[in-house]
């Protein structure tokens, strides 16, 4: 057991930093692949829908004719925040899949 006087660290190598940095370019490739796609998410009523970007980012808002025209316009609220979850949600499960397939055990 060494002391902890703070010497005993080595610094990486130079293999080991390459690895980091192809890593590092990597996740910024996925980061802009992620941004190019496109997740949609649903209401629970199924009046609005909501398309994000990879990175959680509102690209689109569909509200349904049949949404305006119900008696209940002040649920076009929630189910507008329903129907961005339900996209963000999908953008952040494929992100974190494929942040899975670059660093094993690290989650995004």
């Amino acid at each position: 057991m060494h002391g902890m006087n703070g010497y005993d660290w080595a610094p990486p190598t130079a293999a080991e930093m390459a690895v980091w940095e192809a890593k590092a370019a990597e996740f910024e490739r996925l980061a802009a692949e992620q941004a190019e796609e496109r997740f949609t998410g649903r209401s629970d009523s199924g009046l609005v829908e909501a398309e994000v970007d990879g990175n959680g980012r509102l690209t689109d808002l569909d509200v349904s004719a049949e949404a305006l025209r119900q008696a209940y316009p002040q649920n076009i609220g929630p189910d507008t925040i329903e129907a961005i979850t339900a996209a963000r949600a999908a953008a952040g499960a494929a992100g974190r899949e494929k942040a899975e397939g670059i660093l094993p055990g690290v989650h995004a």
